[in-house]
């Protein structure tokens, strides 16, 4: 969610509370707005026992401990950090099984993150799907159909390489 100011707090807590991963993206609010927002999600994770993820500076996942009973979530999110373009069929492959992907490009160079971004413009505009910005090299992209209509509801899964 983008919050637009410190009132739209409510709607992370509503949707953390029903055990709903929300992805909190604070780049349109100021700076002491965001402090309020991850101070404010600092305390919910402590008390609900949840975890929260810097995506990139101005971007967060809250997750709860306990997710929302299946049927209420659209699955698995994955998260992807390539290294180099040679990776970039890892992005194709999640996205054509209806994987909402993370596609993470802060450890490529910046040639290699114009490449992965071109790579993914193909992908959701023959896949019919979305893409979004969450940081200058962070993307969110959303295939078409029930994950992309509720995007809020993700569980992020780390790929192999994350999990070392």
């Amino acid at each position: 969610m983008r919050p637009r100011d410190y009132s739209d707090v409510r709607y992370v807590g509503q949707y953390f509370r029903e055990g709903i991963p929300v992805v909190m993206d604070l780049t349109a609010v100021a700076d002491d707005e965001a402090e309020q927002f991850v101070d404010f999600a600092a305390g919910l994770i402590c008390g609900r026992r949840g975890d929260m993820e810097r995506l990139s500076p101005k971007v967060f996942l809250l997750m709860p401990s306990v997710l929302a009973k299946p049927g209420t979530i659209t699955g698995i999110v994955k998260r992807l950090r390539p290294r180099d373009y040679s990776e970039a069929l890892h992005v194709g492959h999640y996205f054509r099984k209806g994987m909402p992907v993370v596609m993470d490009l802060t450890a490529v160079a910046d040639d290699e993150a114009k490449q992965f971004v071109d790579f993914a413009a193909g992908l959701i505009c023959g896949r019919r799907g979305d893409m979004e910005r969450l940081s200058p090299k962070v993307f969110l992209l959303l295939p078409s159909g029930p994950a992309k209509s509720n995007a809020a509801a993700m569980k992020v899964e780390a790929t192999a390489s994350e999990s070392s």
